[in-house]
């Protein structure tokens, strides 16, 4: 069991997520809204853990080495675990990542993350498109963003298949802000980067449609990239899911949201 190992859970008080599980701003120095009025927000998509596992199994064909069984268990106990926290009240996904030991974070987002997007969204929505609007390669973009406790992650992963919970719960966040705010939460929530973000597609290619409103773009916040000052987002543009590069120099926008994963 990655992450959450049992018998040495911390639980965490309600008041760190707010009544929409939206992560609250503890006294950060770096650029973050204060309240929001939630005119960006994520739908909770609709969880059936056999077609998550579906669209994983395609892409990285982990049934030798994870069962839907195992998978759908070691989901539920994470939320299970968070039930009184008040991020349940978020927008959560499950995620499935393969056992890896990545040479290169950018390269393997380029070769096998990107594409396996783009698989799992077309064959939900034949219709509309994934687009990576990022023509330069990722080799040698990325690095672990120092605070983010995103290494976990990565170290989880050397160690076997990791099964984790994606919540898109900081919204309104600068990326430094999302980095800072993670000093200030128990250690189990991570900030998720570049593999749990693009899992969160894989699983649920549906994750930012809105019919009815408009869905923030979500930061790979736990991946520092190499010109400060810059960082790589998805985001929905009408009813197709974009992957893409933005100077964003610190600033926050309402619009703009990153995330935190819990392993289990």
């Amino acid at each position: 069991m990655n992450g959450l190992l049992k018998g040495k859970i911390k639980m965490v008080k309600t008041a760190y997520f707010d009544q929409y599980g939206r992560c609250i701003p503890e006294a950060l120095m770096a650029k973050v809204y204060e309240q929001s009025r939630r005119y960006f927000s994520v739908v909770q998509p609709k969880i059936n853990y056999a077609e998550t596992y579906q669209r994983f199994d395609r892409v990285f064909d982990i049934a030798n080495d994870l069962s839907l069984q195992e998978f759908e268990r070691r989901a539920e106990a994470i939320l299970n675990v968070l039930s009184d926290t008040g991020i349940t009240q978020s927008v959560g996904v499950p995620i499935i990542l393969p056992k890896a030991d990545y040479s290169d974070i950018g390269q393997a987002i380029d070769d096998i993350y990107l594409k396996a997007v783009q698989q799992s969204f077309n064959a939900m929505f034949p219709d509309y498109s994934f687009v990576n609007h990022n023509s330069s390669s990722l080799a040698g973009q990325f690095s672990i963003a120092s605070g983010s406790r995103h290494d976990k992650l990565i170290d989880a992963m050397k160690e076997g298949v990791v099964v984790a919970y994606f919540f898109p719960c900081l919204l309104e966040y600068s990326v430094p802000a999302a980095i800072e705010q993670i000093s200030h939460l128990p250690e189990q929530f991570l900030l998720a980067g570049g593999f749990d973000t693009a899992a969160a597609f894989i699983g649920n290619p549906d994750l930012l449609v809105r019919k009815d409103g408009y869905a923030p773009l979500l930061w790979m916040s736990g991946l520092n990239v190499e010109t400060e000052g810059v960082g790589y987002h998805f985001e929905s543009y009408g009813y197709d899911l974009t992957f893409n590069r933005r100077v964003h120099l610190a600033k926050v926008a309402e619009y703009w949201a990153s995330s935190l994963v819990v392993l289990g």
